[in-house]
């Protein structure tokens, strides 16, 4: 599943090819795709787009309608969502499951040509919401995500870490505490600070936090600079593949030799997620 430097690579890439243009007509080739707001599909027409951003694993489009107030188009990649821009001439293919034509707004520096926003899912599980204002707000999911690992600082993470119990990597995959990170950083982050993945929560010093504070931050932020991890489905919005999969360090590689220390890789379930550490680098 595309985690945070992914969905935030996703979001630059797709905002020059996409800001300040309105959406001329939606078509919904699978109904499950979008989720939720069909009742407000007539609205997205003529409808400027006036942000795009990222929260959590959440690509965010912010729009302003035609006739005042504000919408937002939602996506959740899942597993092998995708968002493309692509040409008025390409046709969807198979897994296609919305279509947003997007025209040209005056003032927006283009080729003249009728561009589509594509979102693609192969396996169907990512979606699509279309909400105003008053119910993006009350969204439950939107209310539960934790903070941002990237805005969040050291002491509020120690704290927010003192407030919980089970198992650390357990904790890194809780959205509840810190949104964004998934399997594969967890596990990259947890052999950078030197902390195994089954270790209690409660049994880790304030200075074991800071480091995985540091770490979170550090793994993070590579990833980003290097446009995500493709390990399988992954692209960005111009198609390509990330590189960071080419810096990890235990996630993948379980029964080969530790690049610190030589020690086998183990390999684990952690949180019911299949789950690589170094027996001597993580204590």
């Amino acid at each position: 599943m595309p985690e945070l430097p992914e969905v935030e690579t996703v979001v630059r890439t797709l905002a020059p090819q996409m800001l300040g243009r309105r959406i001329e007509a939606a078509r919904v080739l699978h109904e499950k795709s979008l989720a939720a707001g069909k009742a407000l599909l007539p609205r997205l027409r003529g409808a400027r787009i006036e942000s795009l951003h990222r929260r959590a694993k959440l690509v965010i489009i912010e729009l302003r309608p035609a006739h005042g107030g504000r919408l937002f188009l939602l996506f959740h990649l899942k597993m092998t969502g995708r968002l493309f821009v692509h040409g008025e001439q390409i046709e969807p293919c198979k897994h296609t499951r919305l279509v947003f034509v997007l025209g040209d707004d005056a003032g927006h520096d283009s080729d003249g040509k009728g561009r589509q926003l594509f979102f693609d899912d192969a396996r169907k599980f990512g979606y699509c919401r279309i909400m105003r204002d008053k119910d993006f707000a009350h969204w439950d999911f939107w209310n539960s995500l934790g903070p941002e690992p990237l805005m969040c600082s050291c002491e509020e993470f120690v704290a927010r870490c003192r407030e919980r119990r089970g198992k650390i990597k357990a904790l890194l995959l809780d959205q509840t505490f810190v949104a964004g990170i998934g399997n594969i950083y967890a596990d990259e982050i947890l052999f950078r600070a030197g902390i195994a993945p089954q270790h209690a929560v409660l049994c880790l010093s304030s200075a074991q936090f800071g480091v995985l504070w540091e770490q979170m931050r550090e793994v993070l932020r590579e990833a980003i600079e290097h446009c995500g991890s493709s390990v399988r489905d992954y692209r960005d919005a111009h198609g390509n593949a990330g590189a960071f999969q080419n810096s990890f360090r235990v996630y993948g590689h379980a029964g080969r030799p530790c690049r610190a220390c030589g020690s086998i890789l183990e390999k684990s379930v952690v949180a019911g997620r299949g789950t690589v550490h170094c027996p001597n680098c993580q204590k």
